[in-house]
């Protein structure tokens, strides 16, 4: 079956001429991908062909980014290592090559630390990147020796792009990326960390960003050319500012604002003799989540993505009315990059039957430009034109969670509960390519925001917030129970899917109900909250404290432990981590494998746990990922052994196995914890 491409880490060059982004190869490599939008450089003038590929060298930790003389930097880097490698990348010349390849001038490697070149040449490898492959596109290339190292598009006249550095010492330093040869120069120092860098005018020297301080990120202007900065304007009684969007055009500057009343919304600062800030009334009544996206290269126009729950709409405001309007796309996914040239507003849409891709806005280019040029992205939308997926809502005791939803769970042969990571995250109408592999295979997919989910407000939230598998376990098993009750009498029980988090709480959701599950599937799980706090690093560590361990819950299931609850399991398992992942050790799957291991007793199910070499987080994002997803859709899309029969162990909470034959209070036992969600 021919699939379009997925594509991922879209970025836009300073102007939005011109747009990059990572492209899985059908083996699950990735190589660079980038668009001349607006048809300005050859050999795109007069080519329909505006998109060029390049090696597939690439993982999903690279930064890709367009620059407006129409190159393509690229920042490789090896987690935890402090090192990266930077190559600057050239379309091939009109003449000098075929569509797909990049060239470059004399090829260089040097060595960095905060700007300086040391004395002696040494290779990429010494970036962490391992050797060079024999597809390597010729580049430029610059190793450089930094703690965290990021691309923001921009820069002062013959500068390709700035690049910002965190120091160890949580300082930033703001360098500029120049060419022949590449090279890091003229560093600004900070004294604090930063998250934002916006352009103040056409200059390329003054930025807005958001600087930490004792009381907070405070937004300042900065100046490239003498490292000065002074303050922007900022609520007084507030606690949260955050820089969100300019336009130098018009001086338009959009932030995040707490007013001091404790709600958080969007100021527009007006700078100059009398700043000040004001919080415009119908941008701020907008009903869901706002954030802009591009703004006009006039100023006077804002592409505004606005997300409730699973869905998302794209809103085109005008300033100076304040006035926003639906944008003629249908609902979907639109990533938090956009680009708005003279050619029009391009955004990154994707819906779950169609993978990410650029889009070209209807009504948005200056008047004479074509909106989207032919090639150079992909056809616009019209609203009726792509149909999306529904969603739907299921009722718990405790209220009702969104899910998503593809084909139709109470006649498809099979059906998948997929539950998300994070935990802070949610599913939404985007294209997630297992589940859409699913589909394609013939099952339903249920997707539940359960709560813990983001995008539902803050009680959601942080409803797991010290119970983690407690409120959001509850929910799924009433999921499964409303399932069951809903489908054929002799219909297969539903099958999970879980990764990070989802896979601990999908692992649970069996323990729980062992017999109301008919197969379940995890990548890179976790078996306890208090373990994976002790082996895991800084960061998920934080998260874990943010969030809290709570007191193990008084229920059927105690403490919320694969490893203890293992022996409950009595479904067929695949499990799936790499070994190199930086989030959650593969140890964790390690422990799972001992722990079933050990378990099997007279009622045998097969448990396959496989350790991913060379793969991290999401193994199947990567090379050979293609293999381990069809595994992974065949082994979900499995017949359902007959289990009906077989006795329940004592012990269980399942007070029989004829999961058909009796009321659905016996077959998924009972939920004694508390469910309601905190106010």
């Amino acid at each position: 079956m021919n699939r379009r491409p997925e594509r991922i880490s879209f970025r836009f060059s300073a102007r939005s001429r011109f747009a990059a982004c990572l492209v899985t190869t059908p083996d699950g490599a990735l190589a660079p991908g980038w668009w001349d939008l607006d048809g300005t450089r050859p050999p795109y003038a007069d080519d329909t062909h505006r998109f060029r590929e390049g090696a597939p060298t690439e993982t999903t930790a690279t930064q890709v980014l367009p620059t407006e003389c129409g190159g393509l930097l690229r920042l490789r880097g090896a987690a935890g290592s402090g090192r990266h490698l930077l190559l600057l990348s050239h379309p091939a010349s009109a003449g000098t090559g075929t569509a797909g390849t990049m060239t470059a001038g004399p090829v260089t490697a040097q060595t960095t630390t905060a700007g300086t070149p040391l004395a002696g040449p040494r290779g990429p490898s010494s970036a962490g990147t391992g050797p060079e492959t024999p597809a390597e596109d010729a580049a430029e290339r610059l190793s450089v020796e930094a703690r965290g190292l990021r691309l923001v598009p921009g820069g002062p006249r013959g500068t390709l792009a700035l690049a910002v550095e965190t120091a160890h010492d949580g300082s930033t330093r703001v360098w500029r990326i120049r060419s022949a040869p590449l090279r890091l120069s003229d560093p600004v120092t900070l004294p604090g960390r930063v998250t934002a860098l916006l352009p103040l005018d056409g200059t390329g020297c003054h930025y807005a960003t958001d600087l930490e301080g004792p009381d907070g990120y405070r937004p300042a202007s900065l100046d490239l050319r003498d490292g000065s900065r002074r303050a922007l304007p900022s609520s007084p009684d507030g606690r949260i500012h955050r820089l969100l969007l300019s336009a130098p055009a018009s001086g338009l500057l959009l932030t995040a604002s707490d007013p001091g009343d404790g709600r958080l919304r969007i100021a527009r600062a007006t700078l100059g003799h009398r700043p000040r800030l004001d919080f415009p009334d119908r941008l701020n009544s907008l009903d869901g989540a706002v954030l802009p996206l591009a703004a006009d290269p006039a100023g006077e126009r804002v592409a505004l993505r606005v997300s409730r729950g699973a869905q998302a709409r794209l809103f085109l405001y005008d300033v100076a009315a304040d006035r926003p309007r639906p944008a003629e796309l249908p609902p979907g996914a639109f990533h938090p990059v956009a680009g708005w040239s003279e050619g029009g507003l391009r955004v990154v849409y994707a819906a779950p039957d169609r993978p990410a891709d650029l889009v070209g806005v209807p009504d948005t280019a200056a008047h004479g430009a074509p909106a989207t040029p032919s090639g150079a992205a992909s056809p616009s939308l019209d609203a009726s034109a792509t149909p999306h997926a529904p969603t739907e809502w299921f009722a718990t005791p405790s209220g009702r969670f969104e899910a998503v939803r593809l084909g139709d769970w109470r006649t498809a042969p099979t059906v998948v509960v997929a539950l998300h990571g994070g935990p802070e995250d949610h599913w939404t109408l985007g294209h997630d390519p297992v589940l859409a592999r699913l589909s394609e295979a013939g099952a339903a997919v249920v997707a539940p925001n359960q709560r813990g989910s983001t995008g539902y407000g803050r009680a959601h939230a942080e409803a797991i917030h010290g119970a983690w598998g407690v409120p959001d376990l509850a929910d799924i098993r009433v999921l499964v129970r409303t399932l069951t009750e809903q489908r054929p009498p002799d219909a297969e029980p539903p099958v999970l899917l879980g990764t990070s988090y989802g896979g601990f709480l999908a692992l649970l959701a069996v323990c729980a109900d062992p017999y109301a599950w008919a197969r379940c599937a995890v990548i890179a799980p976790f078996l306890s909250a208090r373990g994976l706090r002790e082996r895991s690093s800084p960061a998920v560590r934080a998260l874990i404290d943010r969030h809290g361990l709570g007191e193990p819950p008084d229920d059927d299931l105690g403490p919320r432990d694969v490893e203890r609850l293992a022996h409950r399991i009595r479904v067929p398992l695949l499990a799936l981590h790499g070994c190199d992942d930086p989030v959650v050790p593969v140890d964790e799957t390690r422990r799972l494998r001992r722990a079933l291991t050990r378990a099997d007793g007279p009622e045998h199910v097969p448990h396959d746990c496989l350790d991913v070499a060379g793969a991290g987080h999401h193994p199947l994002q990567e090379r050979g990922g293609a293999e381990l997803t069809d595994r992974l859709v065949g082994f979900l899309t499995a017949g359902f052994p007959d289990r009906r029969r077989s006795p329940a162990p004592p012990g269980l909470t399942v007070a029989d196995a004829a999961v058909r034959h009796r009321p659905s209070s016996a077959v998924f036992g009972h939920i004694t914890h508390d469910e309601r969600t905190p106010s």
